[in-house]
């Protein structure tokens, strides 16, 4: 490097004026996007649950109704909470606990590998849904807004 280069080098500044705009800009677009996501979600109580098995609906249960269910379900009900067992057809099986108090709605048994979707946190809100991979199994608000893509699992 010679020695005029070196002095060249020297007196430039950190960041050009074109750096200084790029950096700015990927700023303003986290700080957008970290409010977009946090403030658009859908916290309302929950107010009911719908079970799918692949693209079938086979159980359905608003808080204070009867719930409705296909005949690969099992329900069993009692003051505090509703057990829902649903077979997929195959020998699998998860059941579902719908505490009616709480209002929460969780997978507490699976036969599945892993048994990944019992770990999933209890459904309180419009906003997360729970889903069995292996069973093709999803657990959702029964008024969830298909238009919002804020969904958290």
């Amino acid at each position: 490097m010679s020695l005029k280069k070196i002095e060249q080098v020297k007196k430039d500044r950190g960041f050009k004026i074109f750096d200084l705009i790029v950096y700015g800009a990927v700023i303003v677009a986290v700080i957008v996007s970290f409010v977009v996501i946090f403030t658009t979600k859908n916290s309302d109580p929950l107010t009911g649950i719908r079970v799918y098995s692949g693209a079938q609906v086979v159980f359905e249960y608003a808080f204070g109704e009867k719930p409705t269910h296909s005949d690969s379900v099992t329900v069993e009900e009692n003051d505090a909470g509703i057990t829902v067992k649903v077979n997929d057809g195959d020998g699998g099986f998860n059941v579902i606990y719908i505490d009616k108090t709480a209002r929460t709605a969780k997978i507490v048994d699976a036969n599945c590998k892993g048994k990944d979707c019992a770990y999933f946190a209890p459904i309180d809100d419009n906003n997360k849904i729970i889903y069995c991979s292996p069973h093709g199994l999803r657990v959702e608000p029964l008024f969830r807004d298909l238009d919002s893509p804020n969904i958290i699992i």
